[in-house]
Order: structure tokens, then C-alpha cells, then sequence
């Protein structure tokens, strides 16, 4: 079946779903194809943050910055239910590489590009303060300073703005693989296939958002397609236990090499220690934390607390890889983190690739494809999605709050984690429940099934995975036989939606 559109994106993670959300609400006709599922590689192993990219000053990345921490406000205002403000403390020690005032220096140019409106002002701990900070290690520390950032759930910050695209009339679909991109008159034939077969759409521009497979999905393009020479590099983290007491700080920490490492709360019962540069001579789809990287980040966690962790301690490793344009640099962590949009015309269209970028920076991004479809001739609607909150976005964090405490058929547990995942939505599942008592059922503790049929549904799970680990992270909570029921009840709703 042959289609005529607008736009035809590849690329499901959150490059991709920004520009879908974008050109769908300005009037556009878009499919979007995502070969796995969405946000399945890189958009969902990230530091989940929200930043302005501190460190990225000393590499006179200004414009970057100052567009991050623009981006960091926007985000807090359109998806409330998934961006969080926590606290960052930096503690300076006289075995750093970074003195004092070079780091008050670069926090004082953080306010200044911010133009921050939502957070409090970067400072530092009195004297008493920093000597309060349970586990820090206190020999050698001289200072603490702190600032704030944000922490996402990168997922479904992707997930809920490819259903804000979808809302706006987009095609959307995961396990949708392009086989074969052919410039014709008047733009591009791109051939891919799903579960239902092969296809075509007729589309004027193509938006390769491919991440690491950016220049792969060029080979699938007829003809010698303009590319950049992209680095893979990769980013580890490891997940260890809350420890006693616990974290609520976040941490940015100054390894000895001059890296930046973050130990970051999470979910209430983790911390997050990460990230690494390294970089990725594998295939993009096989990423893992090494054990180097592992010792790497222990040993720099270890550095400054008292937790003497190990090995053993380690409940969870992830792994994504960057795809950064390469400028000859043989320091991973000197290559920019910047996007680069490469466009090439063809007739009345184009194709565009999108190179780098990072999670905050996605919805600008989305807005500067945008103006380059529409400086090569496209008409369009004026951009908009500074203002428009995102799917589930339309409830402030007390109203979510308030919410959450008004539910009385579920734990108070299963309620907080919904409408901090699923935002406005969540009544949505609540009035499933008011309509079908049996639905408030839990398939595995914490999960009850109003849950797992919204995800089919609505959110376009297929897999165990897609749910456990995407659409939330209850795989962190679940034992073996847990996770399993959840997959035989999938299997089950499968075949009951299948007519024979």
C-alpha cells in the first residue's frame, strides 16, 4: 500500500519523536518508522537529566549550554509529571583538577546563561553544612557547592512525545523497519516493513533520526547521500541500593582524570553512578557496561564516599552509545555534544540527518529541522511547542499530588507512581478501573492489569520488556516468576485480540 506524505521520519527515540510532535502540530501529514521500540537504545540510557551540561563550559560550548538551560525551564513547564528539580552538590577537594574558584566561576556563568525563573541560584554549603553531609568523605574536602538540574524519565519523555505527535494526527509506529529510501520526483519513495507487510509512502522530506545508525540508514538511501563522520562513544552507568541515609541529593563529582561522574537518586531506592566516555568500536545495538568502566566508576564514587562499594553491590549496569561528529579529537570527552543537521535537496524536498544532541536540547532541535523544511520551501504552521504541554503534561506537580491522594481504589504506592508516570493521564486508568472493578487485579505486586492494557493499548507495548523497562521500571522491583506472569498474561491478551 502506497501512501503520499509530508514528512517520513526514522528513528523512534527522542530526535525523532520531537520532530513528530513538531510538524504534526503545525498541520503536517507524518509517519514516523522506529525499527525496535521506542527509545529502546540511546534515549533510554542516558543520566536521565535535564541539564544545562556544566562541564561543557570549559569546552566553550557556550550556546549549548545557555539553549540547555532554556530547554531545562521549558521542559519543567510542558511535562511536569516526568522532570523533577533536585539539588546537585560539588564537592571540591585539593586533589582535584578544578580549583574553587574556577568551579564558582563556571557556576556563576551557569546562572548568568540560564536566565532561570523556576530554580533556586547556584551557592555554597556553609562550613556546618558541608560538615552535616552524611557518608562524604571529609579529609581533603574544601568546599561544597551547589546548583540545581533536573532529573527525566527519558523513556517516556520520549514515549509521551511521540503520543503527543500521534494526538496531533501523526502515524506512529514501533517494529516499523525502512528497507529502502529512493529519491523519485517530488521527493523520496521509502519502503519498510511491519508486521503486516511491505510498504510504501511517497514522502516530500525524509528526517534521519537513526542516532548511531545515521549513516547506515544512508546506505539505504539510492544515490551518494552527504554524511558526517560520527564517533560512537560510549556512556556506562552502574545502579547500586540506596544506602542508610539516604541520598536526596544529587552529586557531580570530579574524578582525578578530570571527568565528571554523578551520583544520582533514584526511584526513592537506588543511586545512579554514572556516566563513562569511551569509545565504541561495536555494533550500535550491542552496548555494555565493561568491567573496566565498572571499576572506573566505583572507584570514583568510592573517592568521595563512605560506602566502600563493590562489585557484588551493583544491582544494574546500562549502557547507550552517543553519536557524536567527530572533529579529530582523541579525548572522547572533547568531541562536541552538540546536533549538527545535515541537509541535502532534492527537487521540491529533502533529507535530513540529524547528527549528536542530547535529551534536554530535543524540543529546539525538533523546532530547527522545522525551519530548515521550511526554509526549502514547505508551508507551515508558526512553532508552538514551547507553549503546549505534553501528553499527560497538563497538571502541575501539586495538582498531581493532589491526585494521587484523592485515589482510593489502588495502594497509595501504585497511585504515586502513576502520576508520576503517566501524568494527567492516569485518570484514564482510574476511570478503566471505576468501569471494571476486576482491573484493579495486580498481574505482579504493584502492577494491576488497568495498567498492562493501557500499555498495549495506548502505548504500543509488545514485548515483556517494552513494558518493564521503557514504559516504566518496575523490572527493578519484580523476581523471576513475577516477571513472568506478566509475560504470560501479554501472551494471553495477545491471543484474545487475534481473531483466529
Amino acid at each position: 500500500m502506497k501512501d503520499r506524505i509530508d514528512i517520513f521520519i526514522i528513528g523512534g527515540g527522542i530526535n525523532g519523536a520531537a520532530v513528530a510532535r513538531d510538524a504534526a502540530g503545525r498541520g503536517l501529514s507524518v509517519k514516523l518508522a522506529e525499527k525496535g521500540d521506542y527509545a529502546q537504545e540511546t534515549s533510554s540510557a542516558s543520566s536521565k537529566l535535564i541539564h544545562g551540561g556544566l562541564r561543557y563550559l570549559e569546552h566553550y560550548e557556550f550556546r549549548l549550554v545557555g539553549e540547555s538551560l532554556k530547554e531545562r525551564e521549558v521542559m519543567m513547564r510542558i511535562a511536569p509529571h516526568l522532570i523533577f528539580p533536585m539539588r546537585f552538590l560539588l564537592p571540591i577537594t585539593d586533589t582535584q583538577p578544578r580549583p574553587v574558584f574556577v568551579v564558582r566561576l563556571g557556576l556563576w556563568l551557569y546562572d548568568k546563561l540560564s536566565g532561570r525563573r523556576l530554580l533556586a541560584p547556584c551557592g555554597q554549603l556553609t562550613k556546618a553544612e558541608m560538615n552535616a553531609l552524611p557518608r562524604i568523605r571529609k579529609d581533603n574536602l574544601k568546599a561544597v557547592l551547589h546548583y540545581p538540574d533536573c532529573w527525566a524519565d527519558d523513556a517516556r519523555l520520549t514515549l509521551e512525545t511521540l503520543l503527543d505527535a500521534r494526538g496531533r494526527g501523526a502515524d506512529i509506529g514501533n517494529y516499523r523497519e525502512v528497507t529502502a529510501i529512493k529519491p523519485v520526483d517530488g521527493g523520496y519513495m521509502v519502503q519498510y516493513r511491519d508486521d503486516s507487510g511491505e510498504h510504501e509512502s511517497m514522502a516530500r522530506f525524509v528526517i534521519n533520526a537513526a542516532g548511531p545508525w545515521a549513516n547506515l540508514v544512508l546506505d539505504c538511501v539510492q544515490g551518494t547521500p552527504q554524511r558526517r563522520a560520527l564517533r560512537l562513544v560510549r556512556g556506562s552507568h552502574i545502579v547500586l541500593p540506596m544506602p542508610e541515609p539516604a541520598q536526596r541529593d544529587a552529586y557531580t563529582l570530579q574524578g582525578k582524570d578530570g571527568r565528571v561522574v554523578f551520583s544520582i537518586p533514584w526511584m526513592e531506592k537506588f543511586l545512579i553512578i554514572g556516566t563513562t566516555d569511551v569509545v565504541h568500536s561495536g555494533s550500535p545495538g550491542e552496548v555494555n557496561c565493561s568491567d573496566d568502566e565498572r571499576d572506573y566508576l566505583l572507584s570514583c564514587f568510592n573517592s568521595f564516599f563512605s560506602d566502600n562499594a563493590v562489585a557484588s553491590d551493583i544491582v544494574w549496569t546500562y549502557a547507550g552509545v552517543r553519536p557524536l561528529v567527530d572533529n579529530g579529537s582523541d579525548n572522547p570527552s572533547k568531541l562536541p555534544r552538540d546536533y549538527v543537521l545535515q541537509a541535502e535537496r532534492h527537487g521540491d524536498g529533502g533529507l535530513i540527518t540529524i547528527y549528536g544532541g542530547k535529551i534536554t536540547t530535543h524540543r529546539k532541535l525538533g523546532e530547527k529541522v522545522m525551519a530548515k523544511i521550511a526554509a526549502m520551501g514547505m508551508p507551515m504552521g508558526q512553532p508552538w511547542t514551547e507553549r503546549e504541554p505534553l501528553h499527560g503534561g497538563t497538571m502541575d506537580r501539586f495538582a498531581l499530588s493532589v491526585l494521587a491522594g484523592s485515589i482510593t481504589e489502588l495502594p497509595s504506592e501504585i497511585c504515586r507512581r502513576w502520576v508520576f508516570t503517566y501524568g494527567s493521564q492516569t485518570s484514564t486508568l482510574i476511570d478503566a478501573i471505576h468501569n471494571n472493578q476486576t482491573l484493579a487485579r495486580q498481574i505482579a505486586p504493584g502492577i494491576p492489569e488497568a495498567e498492562l492494557i493501557h500499555a498495549v493499548e495506548i502505548e504500543d507495548v509488545r514485548t515483556t520488556e517494552d513494558f518493564l523497562y521503557r514504559r516504566t521500571k518496575m523490572f527493578m522491583f519484580l523476581t523471576a516468576d513475577e516477571t513472568n506472569d506478566i509475560t504470560n498474561w501479554f501472551k494471553r491478551y495477545r491471543e484474545k485480540r487475534i481473531p483466529e
